[in-house]
């Protein structure tokens, strides 16, 4: 192809790269911060009910929290210094946090 600089398909492969970027922290932000966030909102709740707060209110109080606790994870996710950082952050999290519910839950 005539009239293309010669670095043109090391620029494609660049700007491919940085959409693949993107698009993996779009979707870690997005489904990833969700997942933990309804972890961390299930076992705040079974904490405010062992607490000896009503069931009711319990869940009302952590899904008010979940909010705040989902816009927190999606800045996290865009502030880590790497897309692989942020997925291991949001998966290590993950792990312990359905460990605790599992054995906080109701028998």
């Amino acid at each position: 192809m005539a009239g293309l600089p010669k670095d043109a398909p090391a620029d494609a492969a660049m700007g491919r790269k940085h959409r693949l970027t993107v698009t993996a922290r779009v979707v870690a932000g997005t489904l990833g911060a969700y997942v933990l966030t309804a972890q961390i909102t299930v076992l705040l709740s079974f904490l405010l009910m062992r607490a000896g707060m009503d069931k009711v209110e319990a869940v009302t109080a952590a899904t008010l929290g979940s909010f705040a606790i989902f816009a927190i994870l999606c800045m996290a996710v865009f502030h880590a210094h790497s897309v692989k950082r942020a997925w291991l952050w949001l998966v290590g999290a993950s792990v312990p946090m359905a460990l605790l519910i599992w054995g906080l839950g109701p028998a």
